[in-house]
């Protein structure tokens, strides 16, 4: 615990909270993602649909089911970060898991009650993305087993970000087209691309109990991974968007840019490595909105 006289401890649960947010769930970085995830994905369902609008309600949602993610992966992890990570402030109890719980309570509150605000098909879609995450609170009921396999947990709970491109879709009100899978697929391969690529670290960054792909994989097969979501997830988006000139530039940047971050792949650190995924990711929804 953190000595009597450390300053948060003093502070009103709001102000520990935002400290907490800070550290753990930065808002103004989700809020970007989220903005260009959910306006992309309505702007592509429009486009294919040639109509619909574009709730942004649903955009709220979107961020309340990270937050409470976040929260659920607390819980799941409590143990083994408050070894690995004791500077942490819910290690060192400024917020609480009980804190934490009731916030997600009220997140999903409201998310229920704002998509059933937008309409059936969006509080169906909701539904579904809720109980999804639920099995994933509980870790499919083979955590311990599944904990053990790095790679297959990441393919596991990816299926939550094609789930929330879904609910994205369902909250335009338009006519579902199949080629939207592609849009699905785009952000189910783009989302695991920064899931590996923020765990990909050189020997001197690892932190010791802590597993990452590179410990796991190896660094060449890591980033091969990465590398093979970066080409899976661009030609999703060359399945949306076409083969002309502008169109092509506009899917492909994105992933050079991404690509050229790993070289050398045996020098490339960590920060380098996150920051090219979280482009390539951010970067890719600006071009299918931009293009849609």
């Amino acid at each position: 615990m953190l000595p009597p006289s450390h300053p948060l401890l003093d502070k009103p649960a709001p102000v520990r909270v935002w400290a907490y947010l800070q550290e753990r769930f930065p808002p103004v970085p989700y809020t970007l993602l989220v903005v260009l995830f959910f306006g992309s994905a309505a702007a592509v369902a429009q486009g294919l649909a040639g109509g619909g609008s574009t709730p942004w309600a649903g955009a709220g949602v979107v961020w309340l089911v990270f937050f409470h993610l976040r929260v659920f992966d607390e819980h799941k992890d409590a143990q083994a970060d408050a070894a690995a990570y004791p500077d942490r402030l819910l290690t060192q109890g400024v917020v609480t898991l009980p804190l934490l719980s009731s916030l997600a309570a009220g997140a999903i509150f409201l998310e229920a009650a704002l998509s059933a605000w937008i309409g059936v098909p969006a509080l169906v879609a909701w539904a579904a993305t809720f109980l999804y995450t639920l099995a994933m609170r509980a870790e499919f009921g083979v955590g311990h087993w599944l904990q053990d396999r790095m790679v297959l947990y990441a393919v596991t709970h990816n299926p939550v970000t094609g789930l929330l491109a879904v609910y994205a879709w369902a909250c335009t009100g338009t006519a579902w087209s199949p080629r939207y899978l592609a849009y699905v697929g785009f952000a189910s391969f783009g989302s695991l691309a920064f899931e590996v690529g923020r765990k990909v670290n050189l020997p001197a960054e690892e932190v010791p109990g802590v597993p990452s792909y590179t410990t796991v994989l190896g660094r060449g097969r890591a980033l091969g991974l990465l590398a093979a979501c970066y080409v899976l997830a661009t030609c999703c988006v060359l399945v949306l968007v076409g083969f002309g000139p502008v169109a092509l530039a506009g899917a492909l940047v994105p992933a050079g840019v991404a690509l050229l971050l790993l070289l050398p792949p045996a020098k490339a650190p960590a920060k380098r490595v996150e920051g090219g995924a979280s482009l390539y990711l951010l970067g890719s929804f600006g071009v299918l909105w931009w293009l849609a």
